[in-house]
């Protein structure tokens, strides 16, 4: 019978989120308190677990995981990446990186496999959760005199993922990126994705027809090529400069584009280049800059045309900060925000996307 893993930020979350699956589980717990070592042991002997482990630091999972790979292939729990603290985030990708299946609590998303605790159970559950609370000294000063309890102590629900699950759900969350993998954002499978390019291709027809046509475009943040790869056949006649920072997205786009003699990758941050050109494509790039490095990007444009892609209040933002300079709108498109899977496809974590406003916009004279 395969070993159950449950690797975990602190020891109440063995007992909030896996006190099911824990007997006769290895449980391995993250934190810099080596006084949590007591807790684990407490929580270990009422759950069952047939050991505990404590690791000190975020950077002895990856090493203590793949020992226990060694041994076999066990069913390993961890957090989703769904989950809003930073540490639990983080262990579920550290664990994700030893191991290709895993099992995390439903949080938005499809479950696998649900329990309902019996009455002993629940309060045996309820009893462990109170003997590892720890009052916080200034939670009167803080005005906080009670919490809310978000996780169902009496279900516990989980997902059977795939590694790459978890990579694209923080991809999609977080400002992190995440190139470790092919295609982190799943642009080629999401039914979102594609309709955000072919409204790009509507909003940009108007260049298309224009005389003359663009014969310079610069697509900054060109990941792994899929909106150059457009461009190229809005614009037939045009030369485009694909620019990309991370090393892995450009090793992706020269295996797509770089025999293309239309095509001149720029492995650099948008922050070093020249913006000089009849179109920029500056969509969903600018979340990842400071805001003194945006103004700075901003003022050293020196475009015909720019095209942009930013939804919700940051894209009220960059709206604002074009019209500020002069920029004149000349055709745009909404796409609404939409719930799908992390890949477009077939993963049970879910996501919503927000939606967007493509605008292309004129320089100012």
């Amino acid at each position: 019978m395969a070993e159950t893993l449950i690797v975990v930020a602190h020891p109440e979350d063995v007992v909030r989120l896996f006190s099911t699956v824990a007997e006769g589980a290895q449980l391995a717990v993250v934190t810099e308190d080596g006084g949590a070592g007591r807790e684990l042991e407490v929580v270990g002997r009422a759950l069952g677990a047939r050991g505990t482990h404590l690791l000190l630091s975020p950077s002895e999972v990856g090493p203590w995981c793949r020992e226990r790979l060694t041994r076999g292939d066990p069913r390993v729990f961890t957090h989703s990446p769904q989950e809003g603290a930073p540490l639990h985030r983080e262990v579920a990708l550290l664990v994700s990186r030893v191991f290709e299946r895993l099992w995390v609590p439903s949080t938005g998303a499809r479950p696998s496999v649900c329990t309902v605790l019996d009455d002993a159970a629940f309060q045996r559950k309820l009893g462990l959760l109170n003997a590892l609370y720890r009052e916080r000294p200034d939670g009167a000063q803080a005005g906080a005199c009670t919490d809310p309890l978000r996780d169902g102590p009496g279900l516990e629900a989980f997902t059977e993922v795939r590694s790459g699950d978890v990579v694209r759900a923080l991809s999609l969350t977080k400002p992190e990126i995440f190139s470790e993998l092919a295609d982190p954002w799943g642009f080629a499978g999401s039914t979102y994705e594609g309709e955000r390019f072919a409204l790009t291709a509507k909003v940009l027809e108007p260049l298309r027809h224009a005389a003359p046509s663009p014969r310079r475009v610069v697509d900054v943040g060109a990941c792994e090529g899929m909106m150059t790869e457009h461009l190229l056949s809005l614009f037939p006649q045009a030369n485009i400069q694909a620019v990309e920072s991370e090393p892995r997205f450009v090793a992706r786009l020269r295996e797509r584009l770089g025999g293309n003699a239309r095509v001149r990758i720029v492995e650099a941050s948008a922050e070093d280049v020249a913006l000089e050109a009849d179109l920029v494509l500056l969509a969903e790039v600018l979340y990842y800059l400071s805001d003194d490095a945006t103004r700075d990007l901003l003022d050293r444009l020196r475009a015909s045309h720019l095209l942009t892609s930013y939804g919700g209040g940051f894209g009220v933002q960059v709206h604002a900060a074009l019209a500020e300079r002069g920029w004149r709108v000349l055709h745009s498109a909404t796409l609404p925000g939409r719930i799908e899977p992390v890949d477009g496809a077939r993963s049970p974590l879910l996501v919503r996307r927000a939606g967007t406003e493509i605008r292309l916009w004129e320089r100012p004279a």
